[in-house]
């Protein structure tokens, strides 16, 4: 309810009181430096020339050649035939981004090495931002976002601690929706896959008057999922979800005054997902995979990496068992202003509302005592671990932009506030054979709410010396604030295999009864300024080199599942980077070639580090005393012939950790960071081929990612070895509007992982989808 009040109180006289002030500015003619919805918004290419993809990652309206920053940009039309749906089919595209997930809802995004690993707290920050039409998404596995009907996505390596919205640490991914038009037009496909994959789409746009347009589109996508329940006889890793959105456009004519509504609603459920024990490196058999072993000589045949067998708990109180899965559901409400002030400026607005709730439910370890089959041994437990989150999250932003300029100042200012109220829910339950290990069964609860509440204020200031000379500085302010109370509790202290037990299931620490808690308030707060300045030289209009030195912060948190009331109250350290650049974008051969550069070094200090604790399966954050990075990026294109263009990227990375002893013990330094391919590059081509004379044309695209050795945890026990992904698509398109296709991902069925735990030799890991194939059609009108 007190929600509610807030936004009556601080939503809708925000915008009322913007809006008044906007609309009482004189009407000026807008200025026009580029069209985000041209063609060349979406495509990057056309005819025999690489064209310029619009970005905004800076707050203008810059061709991404032109902007002073490593950033690299997917266009719709790549998004839509490379069937990218989702933020990891991103990561495979994106050089120096890379993904990894315990679950739907902890969701992970790596930076050139930096990432939020298992940092799922209420309390806690990105490393990377995600922006959905420039609105920071707090809680990117709560608010879903399916990628469809996007115009373009955005991704931004390196700190960004003046201009976006949200101050991060690692970089950021924009994602920017498709805006309404006064042209009435529509798109509708339907694609059918291996495992049952039903993906359906769409939609439609149109002017309902002279200066109101509207745009609906929407996305369903089902699937019978890549993964088997054994115990259960039920599928696993599949997907059910619904996704929709509408929006309208108000430009009234003879004006330069422009708003934007978008309403967007998220709804997708899943029986969860397979964990996979893989016997660890060191010596000796883990008991997951020694139990695995022995239940497929039990069947006649070995398990395979896409067979489960996940205990499902019984919660105290409870007639059965909750069964794995997922359900999320989410609302998100985006009002974007914009008006002229004459030929100095434009003032901008973005208030943004999200409100998201899920549950979830997943077995840690994949296989307990109670497996079926009868197969046991004294450490054989298991850890069902259920997560319930409730979220909202309101954010303004208020910015003046100074019109483009040949030789003088332009300049940017603005003010950022962001309100986060999360709730969450960690209820662990876990049961084992042997009594010895008593703080592994029974049932604990985790109730923990945060209020987190950002302030900034920004500045940038630019000098253009000449048309082909620019320095530029900026200055950011950010306040956190973070507030909250969590209450811990030893629901049971038992299991069926020790009815005696006494010690409440780790994490929660020692000294509770079944039945009693402990109850913590926790507060504090954080303040930092962080610098950017830029040096542009465009010597000539296909070629510009720029210098940078940034800082980013990143604000501190508390634990996710304290041990005690006084773990409660200790909040790790905020995170703070400086990182220097340089870099160069050079378009040559009459635009036929593209070569992108960017050599940088980042210093890290108190970088936040949560792992995992083998002797409990919980979570630990520490901060890293330091950590270094250095690295070099390519991206290169190329249009040797008539219909042909060939691309790729590069990443090479040195880092390490510097003095980081953690909390386990383990002395890090000098290891390389954790989730963090060493090297990763990306090759591919499209081949358009004319057929007849009626304008119609065969495609032929593919695209091959290779990811090198990436350690999961900062001891650099354990890692994955390197692989590669192959892509491919092959269509028809009419000249009449309409388009066949047959597409494939991971054509060559690799293996590899997006999660590992680790424990007792086990490497208890998920598995990501095998080859998936199908065909597709869509209308375009």
């Amino acid at each position: 309810m007190w929600e509610e009040i807030y936004m009556q109180k601080h939503l809708i006289p925000s915008l009322l009181a913007l809006s008044v002030g906007l609309i009482s500015v004189p009407a000026v003619a807008q200025d026009s430096a580029a069209d985000a919805s041209s063609p060349a918004a979406r495509d990057d290419r056309s005819g025999d020339q690489l064209q310029d993809i619009v970005v905004t990652a800076q707050k203008r309206e810059v061709g991404l050649q032109r902007s002073a920053i490593a950033v690299s940009a997917l266009g719709g039309e790549t998004l839509a035939e490379d069937r990218i749906l989702s933020f990891e089919d991103v990561a495979k595209r994106t050089t120096s981004l890379s993904f990894t997930a315990i679950s739907g809802l902890d969701q992970e995004f790596n930076i050139r090495g930096i990432t939020n690993t298992r940092l799922d707290s209420p309390s806690a920050d990105q490393s990377i931002g995600i922006f959905i039409d420039d609105v920071y998404v707090g809680r990117p596995g709560l608010f879903n976002f399916d990628l469809y009907d996007v115009e373009r996505v955005e991704v931004v390596r390196g700190p960004q601690g003046v201009l976006l919205g949200r101050n991060v640490v690692g970089g950021a991914i924009n994602i920017i929706t498709a805006s309404p038009s006064f042209t009435p037009s529509g798109s509708f496909s339907i694609s059918y896959g291996n495992l049952d994959d039903l993906l359906v789409r769409g939609h439609v746009t149109g002017g309902l008057s002279d200066t109101v347009a509207a745009r609906f589109s929407f996305q369903t996508h089902r699937n019978s999922g890549y993964s088997r329940d054994l115990l259960n006889n039920r599928n696993l890793d599949d997907v059910r979800s619904l996704q929709a959105r509408g929006q309208l456009l108000f430009e009234p004519q003879d004006s330069d005054f422009r708003a934007r509504l978008i309403v967007d609603v998220t709804h997708d459920e899943s029986n969860g997902i397979a964990q996979i024990a893989i016997d660890g490196p060191d010596a000796g058999r883990g008991p997951w995979s020694a139990a695995r072993e022995q239940i497929g000589a039990l069947r006649g045949r070995p398990l395979t990496i896409r067979e489960a067998l996940p205990q499902h708990p019984i919660f105290a109180g409870d007639a059965a068992a909750t069964p794995q899965g997922m359900v999320r559901d989410a609302i998100g409400v985006n009002a974007q202003i914009s008006k002229g002030l004459g030929d100095i400026a434009t003032i901008e607005a973005v208030i943004g509302y999200r409100d998201g709730k899920a549950n979830s439910q997943y077995d840690q370890t994949g296989l307990g005592p109670i497996n079926g089959y009868g197969v046991i041994s004294p450490t054989l437990f298991t850890t069902p671990v259920g997560e319930s989150e409730d979220a909202r999250q309101f954010s303004q932003e208020l910015r003046i932009v100074s019109k483009p300029v040949d030789v003088g100042f332009d300049w940017i200012v603005g003010a950022y506030h962001q309100r986060d109220n999360v709730t969450k829910i960690d209820h662990f339950w876990g049961e084992v054979p042997m009594v010895a290990l008593d703080q592994l069964s029974g049932e604990s609860l985790w109730h923990n709410h945060a209020i987190s509440e950002t302030w900034a204020a920004f500045g940038q200031l630019g000098y253009r010396f000449s048309p082909s000379l620019r320095a530029v500085a900026g200055l950011r302010y950010s306040h956190d604030k973070k507030r909250g109370r969590v209450v811990g509790t030893a629901v049971e202290t038992r299991d069926r295999f020790n009815p005696g037990g006494t010690v409440p299931l780790s994490p929660l620490g020692v000294g509770l009864a079944t039945g009693e808690s402990f109850d913590a308030d926790y507060s504090d707060s954080w303040s930092k300024l962080t610098p950017q300045f830029t040096l542009e030289f465009t010597p000539t209009p296909r070629f510009l080199v720029y210098a940078t030195y940034s800082a980013g912060y990143k604000g501190g948190g508390f634990e996710d599942t304290p041990a005690n009331a006084i773990a409660a109250r200790i909040s790790y350290d905020p995170e703070t980077v400086q990182n220097y650049e340089l870099g160069a974008k050079w378009d040559f051969l009459d635009r036929r070639a593209r070569l992108n550069v960017a050599l940088f070094q980042m210093d890290y200090r108190d970088l936040q580090v949560t792992q995992t604790d083998s002797n409990c399966l919980c979570s630990v954050t520490d901060n890293a005393a330091d950590a270094r990075i250095r690295g070099i990026e390519l991206e290169a294109q190329l249009i040797p012939i008539t219909g042909l263009q060939l691309f790729g990227s590069l990443t090479v990375l040195d880092t390490k950790y510097i003095d980081f002893t953690d909390s386990l013990g383990n002395d890090n330094t000098g290891k390389f960071l954790q989730r963090t391919p060493k090297s990763q590059y990306n090759v591919g081509f499209q081949y358009d081929l004319p057929v007849g004379a009626n304008g119609d044309e065969i495609s032929l695209r593919a695209n091959y990612t290779h990811k090198g050795k990436s350690y999961w945890f900062p001891t650099n026990a354990q890692y994955e070895k390197p692989y590669g992904l192959l892509d491919a698509r092959i269509s028809f398109k009419s000249a009449d509007g309409w388009t066949a296709a047959l597409w494939g991902r991971n054509l060559t069925n690799e293996a590899y992982r997006v999660n590992v735990n680790y424990a007792l030799n086990d490497e208890v890991s998920r598995f990501a989808a095998p080859r998936t194939y199908g065909a597709e059609i869509s209308f375009q009108f």
